[in-house]
């Protein structure tokens, strides 16, 4: 395959995925529980979410692979260490120009070649695929669909989070009370009492007060988010299919 007359249409592709290119998609923060795995039991890790892929078995030994830098419009070519029959997983297909040839390209990984950040395809005429290969957009659709519905498993799954202060000056309790019996809307009140410093205090409920967020810990008292830290989370079992569930990477 000649690579130079495969032009802008694959580096085009090629950007709009620079986002995705990684292991996987990080879930950001579940309830405000960030950092923390799904468990029926209190611990602490972090969650990632792997990309779907599709397996793809190898149609002979040592194809080429083609190759785009994230700064370079032209793909280049490398020799693979591919072995006929081997099963590889692809992520998803795009196409570009050879020509007067439409050539249909699978995503294979992000790696590192000559220096540069890069974007690895094999031709799909190199492979036989085990299903369809989701396009760019249906594949970065389908990602972030996945993300989402995993994160809204745990959020409906988190009973309890445990706290602390991050400052060794503790943090400061805050009261909420309203102005009046008829009054709808809800102040905080800062008090002259703290919580120590390493002492831990679980709660099940995170109230958002016009841009702040109080964690109440019991007895009336709420703490800023901001002031504590999260020490762990408990969890209910996810609720969720088991494509979704194999997704999940707890590390």
């Amino acid at each position: 395959m000649k690579t130079k007359k495969l032009f802008t249409s694959l580096a085009a592709a090629v950007m709009l995925s620079a986002g995705l290119a990684g292991t996987g998609m990080a879930m950001g923060q579940p309830v405000h529980a960030a950092g923390t795995t799904q468990s029926s039991n209190t611990k602490t890790g972090n969650v990632s979410v792997k990309h779907r892929t599709v397996s793809a078995i190898v149609n002979s030994d040592n194809p080429k692979l083609v190759v785009v830098a994230k700064d370079q419009a032209i793909p280049d070519q490398i020799d693979s260490n591919y072995t006929k029959g081997q099963t590889i997983n692809v992520l998803w297909s795009t196409e570009a120009k050879q020509g007067d040839k439409t050539v249909t390209l699978y995503y294979i990984e992000n790696r590192t070649i000559n220096g540069k950040d890069s974007f690895v395809f094999i031709p799909s005429t190199d492979v036989t695929t085990s299903g369809n290969v989701p396009t760019e957009s249906a594949f970065v659709e389908q990602a972030n669909n996945d993300v989402k519905a995993i994160q809204d498993a745990y959020k409906r799954s988190l009973q309890y989070i445990t706290v602390t202060p991050k400052s060794k000056k503790g943090a400061k309790i805050y009261y909420a009370y309203k102005k009046s019996k008829k009054s709808k809307k809800i102040t905080f009140a800062a008090s002259k009492k703290t919580i120590k410093y390493g002492k831990k205090y679980k709660s099940s409920m995170i109230v958002k007060n016009g841009k702040t967020r109080y964690v109440y810990i019991g007895k009336k008292r709420y703490v800023k988010q901001s002031a504590l830290k999260i020490v762990s989370a408990k969890y209910a079992p996810l609720n969720l299919p088991d494509d979704l569930k194999n997704l999940i990477v707890e590390n």
